[in-house]
């Protein structure tokens, strides 16, 4: 048996429109309904039904969520309005009242597709039952609807900002081109030719520095990420109350990272990018949409496993690791940097973001 609380609890957001020529009993049923459902209308006869039907959804762009009605009415009975109704809204929930229990009726009503058919006088426990079952069914319907309508407003607003993302990769790679340019140079006009080094002597120096690298600072780089990832972790554990200290200790270690591949000539441009990603998460609050802070934050946890994978390369020696995931870890550290600043950059014009890269 189906309790009132339970069903107030499916109908409640719920409208309908009750279809039925006797006076009395419309007016009786009408006062059962309203104490469930959120709006209920009538028409005393099919033609009058079909019409309110079509007006409702013209002032309300929706349709009503359950018809109710009786069969036998006179101008149009209720199959040839629910027959309309059909062609209008094939997914239109119908419920069938009638006093002729005859099997005519009960085919026609299955092959029209209705969803309940009941007989008079109507059985209060089986017709809470009937708009039960029904109810249950059109409220998971709007939920998947609804999930499906934010799937597609995210996806729009992520390929949005994929877009602003990928513009600003391309003028930051354009940026860091000109200003290889510039240094390189700058390099050439104070260089003597008896100061230039031959491949020889250059490689041997590149060799050195592997050499400080492996033995004195990858252990400290590795300490360190340690400390981001457990920073992170906290973060993500007390997401409903992040301290401003919390983030201070990741902008403090992410800053010494940074340092620590400045020593290093061919980490510098990955240097530069870890500098600016610290002085985003120091100069730039972090955004109050708990999605986007946790969206964040676990993009950052794969992001330090990244450089932990990373790390193991380095640790071989081998001069050809370097550098071959310097465009992915910058890609990484933009796209978090553009999740973060995403409040900002809705509101910027095109002119604000040639600022940006305007060396």
């Amino acid at each position: 048996m189906i309790s009132a609380k339970m069903l107030l609890e499916t109908t409640r957001d719920l409208n309908v429109l009750y279809v039925e020529d006797d006076e009395d009993l419309c007016l009786a049923t009408k006062g059962l309904l309203e104490l469930y459902f959120a709006k209920v209308d009538t028409a005393v006869n099919g033609k009058l039904g079909l019409e309110k039907f079509i007006e409702y959804k013209k002032e309300n762009s929706t349709y009503y969520d359950i018809v109710l009605t009786d069969i036998n009415m006179p101008v149009m009975d209720g199959l040839r309005m629910s027959k309309e109704i059909y062609k209008v809204n094939d997914r239109q929930s119908i419920i069938i009242l009638t006093a002729h229990n005859s099997a005519e009726y009960l085919l026609e009503s299955i092959s029209l597709g209705i969803d309940g058919f009941m007989t008079k006088p109507i059985n209060n426990d089986q017709l809470f039952k009937t708009i039960f079952k029904i109810s249950q069914a059109i409220n998971d319907h709007k939920m998947i609807e609804s999930y499906m309508n934010q799937v597609e407003i995210l996806n729009e607003e992520l390929a949005s900002k994929n877009e602003t993302l990928l513009q600003r990769n391309r003028e930051l790679e354009k940026s860091l081109r000109m200003l290889d340019t510039v240094i390189n140079k700058e390099e050439i006009i104070q260089s003597k030719p008896e100061e230039k080094q031959d491949s020889c002597e250059l490689g041997k120096d590149i060799q050195d520095q592997i050499f400080h690298l492996i033995n004195d600072d990858l252990f400290e780089l590795k300490e360190i990420l340690t400390e981001i990832d457990v920073g992170i972790i906290e973060v993500i554990n007390n997401q409903d109350n992040i301290l401003p200290e919390s983030i201070d200790l990741l902008v403090k270690y992410f800053s010494r990272y940074s340092a620590i591949l400045n020593y290093y000539t061919f980490f510098n441009t990955l240097s530069l990018g870890m500098s600016g990603f610290s002085d985003t998460m120091r100069d730039v609050p972090l955004p109050q949409n708990p999605e986007t802070i946790h969206n964040i934050f676990t993009f950052l946890e794969t992001f330090v496993y990244v450089l932990s994978k990373w790390h193991d390369d380095l640790s071989s020696g081998d001069e050809s690791k370097l550098n071959q995931l310097d465009a992915s870890i910058i890609s990484d550290m933009a796209t978090i940097q553009n999740m973060w600043t995403q409040t900002y950059l809705e509101n910027e014009t095109s002119e604000d973001l040639d600022d940006i890269f305007d060396f």
